[in-house]
């Protein structure tokens, strides 16, 4: 029996009628008034887009030679061995080539330090290289080590018909990669507001999945709550899900055999991405030899499907919640 459940950390007085978790996955939560830490960086590093990480990473790279060769500048280009005198553009570009030589450490070439002033200044530019790289070899294995799942959900949530006379609401994933995906388990909540209240506080209902557990999500999985009496859908229809706001959380945990890593994917449907009296058209098919072909790009289509007739009992909207 789906029951209501304690508010699972995206609160209840908030009302509104945006969603909790975006078409991307993330939660839906802006913040303000936080305080900067320097050891958000590698947080935030590690989030980055790999432009955006990159493009940092060349500015960096750039700035610190600017600097050192600045310094080069200052002292005098004729202090570094075989550079170039009198002429202010090839003394910048001397020191500018002598400073990133010293800050990538390959070792001196044609120009070298001439005096014990710059020789000082190019170790202290070494050890910051080495120290700036260092970082930046850690926070680049982070990122490749970091592993980022690609389950891919349908763009539309269907309400069709089941089995045994029974509708159903169903949502269908799928893993892209060819990995091996281990003991996924996935969880259904449901969120609606009562349209009776003035505060119109969110209600959360786990909904029971016929199979919330897979040993290998090899091919295709599809999340099916059947509509029973006794299920918070029973007696609605999807112009009665638009009116209380209702919003379905999808939230998959699963274990990637390649990396050796547990992941988490989330997704959610409002009712404008629910089809009614529809079902899922198969992604799968075996070939004469056997073997068995998954269509990931069959994973959104669907096909029309009359509904059974519905229940007649309405959703117990204020049965006490239980703890989760």
């Amino acid at each position: 029996m789906a029951k209501q459940i304690n508010d699972p950390g995206f609160g209840i007085k908030l009302g509104g009628t945006g969603r909790i978790v975006k078409r991307d996955g993330s939660l839906n939560v802006g913040r303000t008034g936080d305080r900067f830490h320097w050891s958000d960086l590698y947080h935030a590093a590690l989030m980055w887009s790999w432009t955006k990480y990159l493009g940092l990473t060349l500015v960096l790279y750039i700035v610190v030679n600017a600097v050192f060769g600045t310094f080069y500048m200052l002292i005098g280009t004729n202090q570094i061995l075989n550079a170039t005198n009198g002429d202010w553009w090839m003394e910048l570009s001397d020191a500018m080539f002598f400073s990133a030589q010293t800050l990538t450490t390959v070792g001196y070439g044609n120009l070298a330090p001439g005096s014990p002033l710059v020789s000082a200044i190019a170790s202290l530019e070494a050890l910051a290289g080495l120290f700036i790289f260092g970082i930046f070899t850690g926070i680049s294995f982070g990122r490749f080590s970091r592993i980022k799942p690609r389950i891919t959900f349908a763009d539309k949530a269907v309400l069709g018909p089941h089995r045994d006379g029974y509708n159903a609401f169903m949502c269908r994933l799928v893993n892209e990669r060819s990995s091996v995906v281990m003991d996924s388990t996935a969880s259904l909540i449901m969120v609606m507001q009562d349209p009776n209240e003035s505060q119109h506080n969110r209600r959360y209902y786990q909904l029971n999945l016929d199979i919330p557990h897979i040993s290998s999500l090899a091919i295709n999985w599809t999340l099916v709550h059947t509509i029973t009496s006794d299920s918070p859908l029973s007696g609605l229809r999807l112009s009665d899900l638009v009116q209380r706001n209702a919003e379905f959380l999808v939230i998959l945990t699963a274990f990637d055999d390649t990396v050796g890593q547990q992941f988490y994917s989330r997704y959610s449907y409002r009712p404008q991405e629910i089809l009614e009296g529809a079902k899922y058209v198969s992604m799968f098919e075996t070939l004469d030899s056997g073997d068995v072909t998954v269509h990931v790009d069959r994973v959104h289509d669907t096909t029309p499907m009359e509904l059974y007739p519905l229940a007649t009992i309405q959703a117990p909207l204020d049965e006490p919640p239980s703890p989760l």
